[in-house]
């Protein structure tokens, strides 16, 4: 009976032990496939950056000549809050006429998160509920046929 208990106890904590290993997760483009030295600057086109490092992460709006390629590796536990592991970011900036004209890479704090703005744009009108578009739709249908 002891020897079943000691066994159920050890097979329970390698249960809660596996349940509690890190999850790794690999985020963005992947710089190790990626070989930068192949885009020289003042040579290769936007068509031909993408051809070789595929997709930017993001184009700024403000500016289509910046093309931002983001990669994030992140280990997390459970329900804890990731930990990043490495951050990297290219940026491959254009000229007017579409070719490369600089590109750097940036890792660890160089690369770190940037926070967005939590303000809001107030709007003007009502704020509706449920109530107020049921009740609110009374009287628009018609039940005669139009002609």
């Amino acid at each position: 009976m002891k020897r079943t208990s000691s066994f159920l106890t050890l097979l329970m904590l390698a249960t809660f032990h596996v349940g509690c290993s890190s999850v790794v997760e690999n985020r963005g483009y992947n710089p190790e496939n990626v070989q930068l030295d192949q885009i020289r600057p003042g040579v290769h086109s936007k068509y031909q950056v993408q051809e070789i490092l595929g997709s930017p992460s993001t184009i700024p709006t403000f500016d289509p000549n910046v093309w931002y390629y983001v990669s994030k590796t992140t280990a997390a536990r459970s329900f804890f809050t990731p930990t990043v592991l490495n951050q990297q970011v290219t940026v491959v900036t254009f000229n007017n006429a579409g070719i490369v004209s600089t590109i750097k890479t940036y890792q660890g704090e160089e690369a770190k998160n940037i926070k967005p703005v939590d303000r809001k744009t107030e709007t003007v009108g009502q704020d509706t509920g449920i109530l107020r578009e049921v009740f609110s739709n009374f009287g628009r249908i018609s039940s005669k046929k139009p002609t």
